[in-house]
């Protein structure tokens, strides 16, 4: 197993997001991914989300070194995490809408999540549509959601590659701060990036997925690859998330 990355000083907030495949691999192996990245931040997709969610998250939270902050069937799968040094204020979880009945529930959870000595970054984990026109009505609500943030963090399964229409019109709010991030689905011979850590702008962005996993315990956890970006906001202390 990989030894776990050294979390960095004050100087930067990891932002980890990862699609968790409902806990449906090895859970164990879950918890060992997550301590090994050393988040202080977690978005997960494909959280529990069927009944005792905060009970279920509490627990994976906590067997992490974690903190649950908010989701799960209140928004139907996404939830944040967060580290014991991380300051979260406003944190709220929201369903978006779906097509029918059949249709898998999608939500959004969100919080602003600082560190001591950084002013706070307005954290969205998400988890769009199959659809096409699903997606352009979720992106249309995280779109209003983070357009008054003066420092903002999108992250989750897109379930589109870049450069499709989500991403575009996520465009005018966060960007990708890495265009030749690797794939990450399905976590064994990936061929797509549909999960992703978008920034606005100002965001500085130190590092991209470049840590990973130990692949063996990887393959056992998720169908997905997480993403990992060390962050921090522009401003001072105090400045307005």
């Amino acid at each position: 197993m990989a030894e776990p990355a050294a979390a960095n000083g004050p100087d930067g907030l990891r932002v980890l997001s990862w699609n968790i495949h409902d806990l449906l691999g090895d859970p164990i192996a879950v918890v060992a991914v997550l301590r090994a990245a050393a988040p202080d931040v977690v978005c997960l997709q494909e959280a529990p989300r069927l009944w005792r969610t905060a009970y279920k998250l509490a627990t994976l939270a906590r067997s992490a070194g974690l903190l649950y902050v908010t989701g799960g069937r209140r928004s139907a799968g996404t939830a944040l995490l967060c580290s014991m040094r991380a300051v979260v204020t406003g944190e709220a979880a929201v369903r978006l809408p779906t097509s029918g009945r059949l249709t898998r529930p999608r939500g959004l959870a969100h919080a602003r999540v600082g560190l001591p000595g950084l002013a706070p970054l307005h954290v969205v984990s998400v988890h769009l549509g199959l659809t096409p026109e699903e997606r352009a009505g979720h992106v249309a609500m995280i779109r209003d959601l983070v357009a008054g943030s003066r420092a903002a963090v999108v992250a989750g399964d897109l379930n589109e590659v870049p450069g499709g229409p989500s991403w575009r019109a996520l465009g005018d709010v966060v960007t990708d701060p890495a265009p030749g991030a690797p794939v990450t689905f399905p976590v064994r011979g990936p061929d797509r990036r549909l999960d992703a850590v978008l920034t606005s702008p100002g965001v500085v962005v130190h590092e991209y997925a470049s840590w990973q996993p130990d692949e063996q315990v990887l393959r056992r956890a998720s169908d997905h690859r997480p993403v990992l970006a060390v962050v921090s906001p522009p401003g001072p202390v105090g400045a307005s998330g």
